[in-house]
């Protein structure tokens, strides 16, 4: 063998078994962040021994003596599976991104600097119950016994950005919930955002497309908004941007839950259940679990970095929670006494002193920020807040605004949230409700007396004005709020008549002296749930996991009969065209992924939505407007009904009638399957457009790695109007900042998990997750409830000891 041949081969050996050692030294290493299912520990800080069994799907069932123990022994096993997730979130409501992601995160970290979670909490700590601090502590050291014995083999996304965690305290975890409340505010765009539109096109020719609901009172919009100077959107484009780059992409806010009593029930006990809409990610959102801990014994849904089930049962009694959509937040225009260096600002006459706070922000590779926060009696000034601010020398960007938010003032959600994990009736249960702040959460409740209820939980602001939803004139007082309404005055409902209870996201009572929200979701989901549970003398849990799988949209049903009703009369020529139709004749209105008519359906809509407003819009202020989904969707429906003047389109000659618009946009659809797909309608399936993804937070740095870490995507059935809510945005085209750009018709937001129980059966209770318990990518559990979560199938958990004591994998924690 020549000499070039045996080198060239020698090194070739050589390098593939470099290669191969690499490759598998990078593995162990990988692998040793995975956490030890079996196997004990010793754990200082705890009282007595605590068992840890996880069954095959990594579920863990904690027995403690005591209820410290239990929060310790949650903190430790919540770090394990999800430590950079609490990591992440706690980051950005402290204003501590940019540490580790540098000057690209530092218009989030000043966005959350200013709106104050961090000042708020710090003051809220000193108030809270002591018995629930206590429990925060202990979680705290279960979280930071992870952190101390994991050093050195954290995760892999630790590694990849350089830096390690550093020691959890009780205030991340009252920080973890109101980032939860803050993600559920979606009244800081609407205020701005019809403002701003009204600026843009006028008072009359916007009231026309300001979405309507039945019962609501119209809009009042402030006669002095027309006097008002140029407003900003600014600040909420960067909290569009946040929510992009966190991965809560989704604005259908909302959820399904519903109750039926022994009446209305196969087994002649209360059926209850629960799926909350929210944004994807890998991992998800829940991490599921039981305690056995004195009295504490209760099992269901947890939120990492929160040591209290925020949805399940116990002994007594089960609770679910829907997104009430409560506007929670007002917006006011401030009169400064400089544009700049402001020290006062003008109220009744009278010039008041501005607070102000200094916050230092470090940045990763560059020097360290600092800026100043200011503040009126409202709360803080929220309009310097720019998606690009650290490109600008604090540059003025419009008017002074003030942000007055129920998130801002003090509640004690963690004592709420104790107090129902331990509540053994409706009495117990409606106390702790009552002490419950923000987010404005439905909560639906059942007990195995057969009682079942209904409770409004939240702070809901007493105002002068009664349908708030645009920017105020801070100038005056007139439009503070006057406190909050009295608790005894919010709606609820004990063993109603009609033998269940259901929300939706919709308006839950039709006569309310107080303004709740203009926000609701149409009422397409709440028309459904209750189609269903009327539509049999008797519901059963096999019933409910159907009803929270169905994809029948009452929407679609009435927007098809204004496509079918604008082409009575019409001869139809085109082959396509006139199958759609017949298509259209015979649909059921259920979007079935493999169905051809959803995607029909699907493509009209959004080119229906293109053709009204687009012309007059533009695509910036189109794309401010469909933002929050259920907005077009309820406008759409208002001027198909009433009429408008949008149906013209102002670039033609031709004044358009509402009939030439939707005839136009089923062309415009057909023209665009056909060059997407062909001509063959049977190949349009709804699935091949509509498509579900988990995103990781590191998703979008390359394919590959995006092929490994994301889960999916995979076909999927529904749209943003079916009780499986598969939501998807309608901005158009490529926005002035890149990060809203998505697939169009990709699924961002649903069921963020699925639970059912029967109180007839109290020791087991069925559930599902969207990814799965871990959010390791290393893990058997990073995505291992996808498949079933897709396709409807459900976790039976057992919650008798025997059957818990069954599961081979033990870990115990030891007293030292």
């Amino acid at each position: 063998m020549r000499r070039w041949l045996k080198v060239t081969l020698a090194l070739s050996i050589s390098f593939i078994i470099v290669f191969i050692i690499g490759g598998f030294i990078f593995y162990k290493m990988l692998i040793s962040s995975l956490p030890e299912y079996k196997g004990e520990m010793s754990a200082p800080g705890i009282s007595g021994e605590i068992e840890i069994y996880r069954d095959s799907m990594a579920i863990p069932y904690i027995f403690a003596k005591s209820e410290e123990d239990a929060a310790f022994a949650l903190g430790f096993l919540h770090a394990q599976e999800r430590l950079f997730q609490m990591d992440i979130i706690r980051r950005a409501g402290e204003g501590r991104l940019s540490e580790i992601f540098g000057k690209k995160t530092l218009p989030y970290d000043k966005m959350f600097l200013t709106i104050g979670i961090k000042r708020t909490v710090q003051k809220n700590l000193k108030r809270i119950d002591p018995y629930v601090l206590k429990l925060l502590n202990a979680y705290s050291k279960g979280v930071n016994l992870y952190i101390k014995e994991a050093k050195g083999k954290y995760p892999i996304e630790f590694d990849a950005l350089g830096y390690d965690p550093y020691e959890w305290k009780p205030e991340h975890s009252l920080i973890v919930a109101r980032m939860m409340s803050w993600e559920l505010n979606i009244s800081w765009w609407t205020d701005i955002s019809f403002t701003h539109l009204i600026q843009k096109l006028g008072e009359e020719k916007v009231k026309e497309i300001l979405p309507d609901y039945p019962e609501n009172a119209p809009y009042i919009i402030p006669p002095e908004l027309k006097n008002y100077p140029k407003i900003t959107t600014s600040f909420i484009e960067t909290d569009k941007a946040f929510r992009k780059f966190i991965g809560n992409t989704g604005t259908h806010l909302g959820s399904n839950n519903w109750v039926v009593n022994g009446n209305m029930s196969s087994s002649g006990k209360p059926i209850i259940a629960n799926d909350p809409h929210l944004s994807y990610s890998a991992p998800g959102r829940w991490y599921a679990a039981v305690i056995r801990a004195g009295d504490w014994d209760a099992e269901g849904f947890t939120l990492p970095g929160i040591p209290l089930f925020v949805i399940g049962k116990n002994k007594n009694i089960a609770w679910t929670v829907t997104h009430i959509m409560m506007d929670d937040a007002d917006f006011y225009l401030e009169k400064l006494d400089a544009p700049v260096k402001a020290s006062k600002y003008l109220l009744d006459n009278e010039w008041k002193s501005i607070s102000s706070y200094t916050e230092k922000i470090k940045v990763k590779d560059t020097l360290d920020v600092t800026m100043e926060i200011k503040q009126t009696h409202r709360g803080p000034i929220i309009s310097d807040i720019h998606p690009y601010s650290f490109l600008y020398k604090e540059k003025k960007n419009g008017p002074a605004i003030s942000m007055r938010w129920v998130g801002n003032d003090f509640s004690d959600e963690p004592y709420a949230f104790y107090l129902i994990n331990k509540a053994k009736n409706w009495n117990d249960f409606r106390s702790a409700v009552k002490l419950f702040g923000t987010p404005g959460l439905n909560f639906v409740y059942s007990d195995n007396a057969g009682n079942i209820g209904y409770l409004f939980g939240g702070k809901l602001p007493l105002r002068e004005n009664n349908n708030p939803t645009f920017i105020y004139d801070g100038t005056t007082s007139k439009y503070d709020w006057k406190g909050y309404v009295p608790s005894d005055e919010l709606p609820e409902l004990f063993n109603p008549p009609a033998n269940y209870i259901a929300t939706a996201n919709n308006k839950v009572v039709k006569e309310f002296k107080y303004h709740i929200s203009n926000l609701w979701e149409p009422s397409s989901r709440i028309e459904r749930i209750t189609q269903l549970l009327t539509s049999k003398k008797k519901n059963s849990v096999e019933d409910y996991k159907k009803y929270q799988n169905d994809f029948v949209s009452p929407y679609a049903k009435e927007i098809t009969k204004y496509i079918l009703s604008s082409f009575e009369g019409k001869k139809i020529t085109d082959k396509n065209l006139k199958l759609s139709l017949e298509l259209f004749e015979k649909w059921d209105y259920e979007m079935n992924e493999f169905s051809q008519v959803p995607t029909i359906y699907a493509v009209f809509f959004k080119h229906l939505l293109e053709n009204i407003y687009l012309d007059e819009l533009g695509d910036d202020l189109f794309n401010e407007f469909v933002f929050v989904a259920n907005v077009p969707y309820r406008s759409v429906l208002k001027i198909l009904e009433q009429g408008s003047s949008w149906f013209d389109d102002v670039n033609t000659p031709e004044i358009e009638t509402k009939d030439q618009i939707i005839r136009k946009s089923l062309v415009d659809a057909l023209s665009e399957l056909e060059e997407l797909f062909g001509k063959d309608i049977k190949v349009w399936q709804w699935g091949r457009l509509h498509q579900v993804i988990f995103k990781h937070p590191f998703s979008g740095l390359s394919k590959w790695i995006d092929e490994y870490i994301n889960i999916g995507p995979y076909p999927i059935g529904g749209d943003g109007t079916t009780l499986f809510n598969t939501e998807y945005p309608f901005n158009k085209g490529v926005s002035k900042y890149p990060q809203f750009d998505h697939e169009t018709f990709q699924n961002t937001l649903g069921p963020s998990m699925r639970f059912i129980f029967d109180f007839s059966k109290p020791d087991e209770f069925y559930l599902v997750l969207t990814t799965g318990q871990s959010g390791n990518v290393m893990s058997n559990h990073y995505k291992d409830m996808t498949n079933m979560w897709r396709n409807g199938k459900y976790l039976k958990i057992k919650t008798d000891e025997k059957s818990i004591r069954k599961n081979q994998n033990k870990f115990i924690l030891m007293p030292q």
